[in-house]
This record gives C-alpha cells, structure tokens and sequence, in this order.
C-alpha cells in the first residue's frame, strides 16, 4: 500500500510538472504575476451551503470580506458551523495559470479549527 501512495504521489508530481503548474525557481514570473500572500481573516457566517450524493459532502459558508459577499468552500468538509458562527477564512490571490489572462484570480477557504 505504501508504494501505492508513492507511485501515486510521483504521478501527480509528473502531471504537474508536466501541466506547468511547478514553476521553476529560476523561471521568471509573467506579468502581473506578482506573489501575494494569503490572508487569514475571521468572518460571521451569513449562510451555509450544504450538499450530499451518496456519502459524498459539500459544504461552504457565505461571509463578509472587503464588504463584499463571498463564499468561502470547506474542500475537505471537515467543518459544521452554523450561521451567525466566526469561522478563519484563507483569501488567496493568485495570477492567472500562465499568464493566459489579464485579471487574477481570488480563492476563499475554511481554515480548519485544530482539535
């Protein structure tokens, strides 16, 4: 089983090298390319998006961030919060997959609560 996971882990790897998503640290960044860290926030929760098929969970919370309404995905679903809960928030901001178009992309994640 362990060189399962191994064989896999070098697939994906591969894939992603492959894909050009694994960068070289000698590459140069494209334009507006620029790396911005992420940002944790706290954030109320205005609403909570669920979905189920079978034992698969989806589950997402919509928050407040700048004054505007997003929603902030929880890809694990390892949360259960309840509106009007605090909840950590990640805000990512990333360039555009090889610099194939002008604008950047913004990313919204559930910070998992430790144990």
């Amino acid at each position: 089983m362990k060189s399962l996971n191994t064989l896999i882990k070098l697939v994906l790897f591969a894939l992603c090298l492959g894909s050009g998503l694994i960068v070289s640290a000698q590459s140069p960044l494209p334009v507006g390319a620029e790396k911005i860290p992420p940002v944790r926030f706290e954030a109320k929760v205005l609403k909570v998006f669920t979905a189920m098929d079978g034992e698969a969970i989806f589950r997402a919370y919509l928050v407040k961030w700048k004054e505007q309404e997003v929603i902030a995905s929880d890809p694990l679903a390892k949360s259960d919060h309840k509106e009007g809960d605090t909840i950590s928030v990640l805000a990512m901001n990333h360039p555009f997959p090889q610099g194939q178009a002008a604008h950047r992309l913004l990313a919204f994640t559930v910070v998992p609560t430790r144990p």
